[in-house]
């Protein structure tokens, strides 16, 4: 185990350098800027698209495929991911995860607006994503395959292990329960819901999320009304130490930027493919509706629910930071993650917030769980995506409903770091593997959206017209299909 954690951390030393900063960030900035600021210009019709109907027997509705893509991106990276940060990075890489949420939301929008503008129709229902877009925009098959087996391997395999690993801690340290038994009752309950396919991953996901998120911000609310004095001194210690102005902290502003981008990237998924398979799944009339629903899920998760997290511990003063800095409510030598959170709400809910906490992490990150398979499942789909290999997509199937919940009860009892690591691992590299592909296909993005914009304008709701605006590798006949009746009007 020693020697795999030392591989992983060398390998994440690269995969998560400078380098990263630059692709995450330098990709959202040009994004932003070319989409002419749409996530604040179209800022209320990105929240106003996430409740638009249209599901059908092909695909799903755009608040289902919302709840299940928020499934995965609220999840233990919003709260235990939060203070892993603030503990590496000081305060202020609270800072640099809002503001890498901000332009975040343009690379989301993206890339679920290729994944819709390229989807398909596998076994009836809708499937699309990265590899999808790499062979279908721009031909290139085998690195299709090549994105496939990558997403496939780090969503099945890697990246449950911090969900898994954070909630049975969690649950251990609030009750005492063995890990190994937290960990057996989560991957039971993986299996019944991923066994009923998309439809009821999307139900499970529209069930919990709203709930889940809902009263964890009260809680945040809570705890801000009752330290609302302290208000102004927190965001003043965000904001020096967001530039390394707070020697207090010992974080570099180099620190808090990689940890706020990581964990940032790692909470909101965006650029490493996640969301585009469910985003594909939508039944709609134009590419960009999903790209926007999914941008303001970027807003949600990053800006708004990790703040929540980040003032909860700040606000309570429960942290440390690799500086030595220790806050009034932990003891020297604590490492950062979910003890921070727990022992935040502890001050405000006393021994109850320990419970409380375990249960948000339980729901948060069993639903980023139910997301995983998904998009391992859509990554097989692509591999044998012939009409002749339907058997072997059903035996595929299986093999991941009864494979997935097996590895997660594993990951629930190894070591902390190790489950983070390769989490960090995982993310880092279906990033890089898949950010070459939006970056590629991104003009088309610009036209999709510039076609959007002059239909608002004009009072229209608007649809993809294939006849109108179309490129090699679009399944016209399928958009044809969709769009039947508003192209004939």
């Amino acid at each position: 185990m020693d020697f795999l954690n030392s591989f992983v951390n060398w390998a994440n030393n690269y995969i998560w350098g400078v380098g990263m900063l630059v692709l995450i960030g330098g990709a959202g900035i040009y994004f932003t800027l070319r989409l002419g600021f749409f996530q604040f210009v179209r800022f209320k019709d990105m929240w106003s698209r996430i409740i638009e109907k249209g599901d059908s027997e092909s695909g799903i509705s755009s608040f289902a495929s919302f709840c299940t893509t928020m499934a995965m991106r609220i999840g233990t990276g919003n709260i235990a991911g939060v203070a892993v940060a603030i503990y590496a990075g000081g305060p202020g890489a609270l800072f640099w995860m809002i503001l890498i949420g901000m332009t975040n939301s343009a690379v989301c929008f993206a890339e679920c607006t290729l994944a819709q503008l390229y989807k398909v129709r596998v076994d009836g229902e809708y499937r699309g994503g990265g590899a999808y877009c790499a062979e279908k925009g721009l031909g290139w098959k085998a690195y299709g395959a090549f994105m496939a087996i990558v997403l496939g391997v780090a969503t099945a395999v890697f990246m449950p292990a911090a969900a898994t690993y954070t909630i049975s801690d969690a649950f251990f340290q609030a009750t005492g329960v063995p890990m190994a038994v937290t960990s057996a009752c989560i991957a039971v309950l993986l299996f019944i819901t991923v066994f009923g396919g998309i439809k009821r991953i999307s139900s499970v996901a529209s069930a919990i999320v709203p709930f889940m998120t809902v009263v964890y911000m009260a809680v945040t609310l809570i705890v801000i009304v009752l330290n609302i004095t302290r208000i102004p001194a927190v965001i003043s210690n965000v904001i020096s130490s967001a530039f390394g102005l707070n020697a207090v902290f010992g974080a570099t502003i180099g620190t808090a930027i990689q940890q706020g981008v990581k964990r940032g990237t790692f909470s909101s998924a965006s650029g490493m493919g996640e969301a585009s398979p469910t985003a594909a799944a939508i039944e709609t009339s134009h590419p960009v509706k999903p790209g926007l629903s999914n941008a303001a899920g970027v807003w949600l998760d990053t800006v708004v629910v990790c703040t929540c997290s980040g003032l909860l511990v700040l606000l309570a003063d429960t942290f440390n930071t690799a500086g030595g800095y220790v806050g009034s409510g932990m003891t020297a030598g604590v490492e950062g993650g979910v003890v921070f959170v727990q022992a935040a709400a502890s001050t405000v809910m006393g021994k109850f917030g320990n419970i409380f906490i375990a249960v948000m992490l339980l729901l948060f990150s069993f639903t980023c769980l139910i997301s995983y398979y998904y998009e391992a499942e859509t990554s097989a789909m692509y591999l044998f995506q012939k009409p002749e290999q339907q058997k072997i997509r059903k035996v595929i199937t299986r093999i991941l409903q009864f494979g997935m919940p097996v590895l997660v009860f594993l990951w629930g009892i190894i070591e902390s770091n190790t489950a983070w690591n390769l989490s960090d691992l995982a993310l880092g590299t279906t990033t890089w593997v898949n950010m070459l592909i939006v970056i590629m296909l991104f003009p088309k993005c610009i036209a999709l959206y510039k076609d959007y914009d002059e239909q608002m304008k004009a009072g229209k709701d608007p649809y993809y017209d294939p006849n109108k605006l179309s490129w090699k590798g679009v399944d016209v006949e399928l958009w044809k299909e969709i769009n039947a009746k508003r192209i004939k009007g």
